[in-house]
């Protein structure tokens, strides 16, 4: 089973921490222990998760077998645990070499083109309902800087006068909350990117 972009943030993670071991231990050291903490991203990443992105790579891509994973099973981090794998260096360093790159996330500039009613980032394209509120919130918002707070009702006002279908009606916070996580969801499948829009009390900011 190909690795895929649905688990970009852990699988990527692990692969590193991994790749990043065997670069330091000899290749005679057929059982290496890693800190289980490593996975996490100092902590962003839920010790439930790094134990199914590594099942995941165990199982289904058969780059290595966990030793003893009993750590993984226990609540709550634990200072210096550490997880035991079994590893065929030959067999894991060709896999990095052959798919890191395409696991990698894009990395830029995330641009929106009006025209096309999409979001790009590098050479992948995030496609938005045309002419509807995804694409019209990000025409608005885009015309601000990253990292700028907007008012919310501000960018609703603004989303209203460009709408026919919402002539007369009055869009409140909670559509609007709606379309925000809505263009998040879809970019972070598409895109690989966590999070595009944040709110801030009652603004919104375009973080990337």
């Amino acid at each position: 089973m190909k690795i895929t972009m649905s688990q970009p943030k852990i699988i990527l993670n692990i692969i590193k921490v991994i790749h990043e071991k065997l670069e330091i231990v000899s290749e005679k050291d057929k059982l290496i222990s890693i800190a289980i903490w490593d996975f996490s991203d100092n902590g962003k990443i839920s010790k439930t998760d790094i134990r199914n992105g590594l099942r995941k790579l165990a199982e289904d891509e058969k780059l290595f077998h966990l030793e003893d994973d009993v750590s993984l099973y226990l609540q709550g981090w634990i200072p210096d645990e550490e997880i035991k794998i079994g590893i065929n260096h030959k067999r894991f360093k060709e896999f990095y070499k052959e798919h890191f790159q395409e696991l990698k996330p894009p990395t830029g500039k995330i641009e929106f083109l009006d025209e096309e009613s999409a979001l790009k980032l590098g050479d992948k394209k995030c496609a938005l309902p045309p002419y509807r509120s995804e694409h019209y919130f990000c025409r608005i918002v885009f015309e601000y800087p990253v990292g700028e707070a907007i008012d919310w009702s501000t960018i609703a006002e603004k989303m209203d006068m460009l709408r026919e279908d919402v002539k007369g009606t009055e869009r409140n916070k909670r559509s609007l909350y709606d379309t925000v996580r809505a263009i998040n969801k879809r970019v972070k499948e598409v895109l690989g990117i966590d999070e595009l829009f944040i709110w801030e009390g009652n603004t919104i900011k375009r973080i990337q």
